[in-house]
């Protein structure tokens, strides 16, 4: 039988070598300070932190470390993308058609109504760092400005000094080595994703690729988004991925089995005690497995504040009713406002309380 021939035939477009690859460098440079942020944020919330993280807002990757606007402190990172180390002289020296990283830096955060508010400005170079320490074999992944030689330091405090008048890097400056590869990026920010989700929901079936999908694109978006916003909320909304944001993600894109005897006893109670269409019964069913997901797997504060308070009227009032569908309707009106506001459809607060009554 004769061998199909092979249909791989030469490339016409890669006969001859590209006139231009800046493209490229460009592109992936840019998409590599995305995934930094990316895993910026997952270190945040692996430790149970609220955050909001901002891209192209002051400084290549700003994080605030509250949702409050009003005590957030913030930290400032510049992000290069290289493959030479940076010296005390090429950090702090003018070019001829530029400033120097230092002094760029010190303008993004210096002089500023939020300077007051900062918790540290990073220096973040995949290339790395030669310090006078290095030549006796040190190896750190955080320099703190205070490390380094009093020549050192002072060389490069000096570098700023006109522009940082109130001293604020003399404290706040670090240099970082990130731990980020700068190829294969995507595929280790849906590893740190799986470890997320391992560590806080062992157990579940998720899908990181799909969570990595949202999050991108999201902070992508957002990082076009040049317009400046006065009110804080509104800022969260059209410029920063939250803590709040991630947690509904995660929530939505991963699936926990409630106990066999929790769904037994969920059908029992929708059967005998609720006068329901079998939708209706899918419905709260349905509810019942969403918020019990989210229970285990969210840090989300009003969540929890939300149970607290079902919690509580239940263990208060159980005796005082006959039904659950009647204790529902007491729970839901005595929070009235907080409980809709937070269960827009009926269905969702039905399946939140029942969960709250049977665990």
């Amino acid at each position: 039988m004769k061998e199909k021939e092979s249909k791989n035939h030469a490339n016409p477009l890669g006969l001859d070598a590209k006139r231009e690859k800046a493209g490229s460098e460009t592109f992936r440079k840019y998409n590599y300070q995305y995934h930094w942020a990316f895993c910026r944020m997952l270190d945040e919330h692996s430790e149970g932190n609220e955050y909001a993280i901002f891209v192209e807002e002051h400084e290549d990757v700003t994080l605030a470390n509250s949702l409050d606007g009003e005590s957030a402190l913030f930290e400032f990172n510049q992000i290069k993308e290289i493959s030479s180390k940076s010296t005390v002289s090429s950090l702090s020296k003018d070019k001829k058609d530029s400033v120097s990283p230092l002094k760029k830096l010190a303008n993004s955060v210096c002089n500023k109504q939020f300077s007051g508010r900062i918790s540290s400005v990073n220096f973040v170079s995949t290339g790395g760092f030669s310090f006078d320490f290095h030549k006796n074999g040190f190896s750190l992944e955080v320099i703190e400005v205070g490390l380094l030689t009093e020549d050192e330091k002072a060389k490069i405090l000096e570098s700023i000094s006109e522009i940082d008048k109130e001293k604020i890097l003399e404290n706040k400056l670090a240099f970082i080595i990130p731990s980020l590869p700068e190829k294969g990026f995507d595929l280790v920010v849906e590893g740190k994703i799986s470890q997320l989700i391992n560590k806080h929901s062992p157990g579940c079936t998720y899908n990181s690729s799909s969570i990595y999908d949202c999050i991108i694109r999201d902070l992508q978006r957002k990082g076009e988004n040049s317009f400046d916003y006065l009110e804080w909320e509104t800022s969260l909304k059209k410029k920063a991925v939250t803590s709040r944001q991630l947690d509904k993600i995660i929530s939505q894109h991963i699936k926990i089995k409630p106990d066999e005897n929790l769904t037994t006893e969920l059908l029992d109670i929708l059967k005998t005690e609720y006068s329901l269409s079998s939708l209706k019964r899918r419905k709260i069913v349905s509810a019942f497995n969403r918020y019990y997901t989210a229970k285990l797997s969210s840090r989300d504060a009003e969540l929890h504040k939300v149970s607290s308070i079902m919690k509580k009227i239940i263990e208060s009032s159980f005796d005082d009713f006959s039904t659950a569908k009647e204790l529902e309707e007491y729970v839901l009106n005595k929070e009235k406002d907080l409980l809709e506001s937070y269960f827009p459809i009926r269905e969702d607060f039905s399946g939140a309380f029942l969960y709250e009554l049977i665990s």
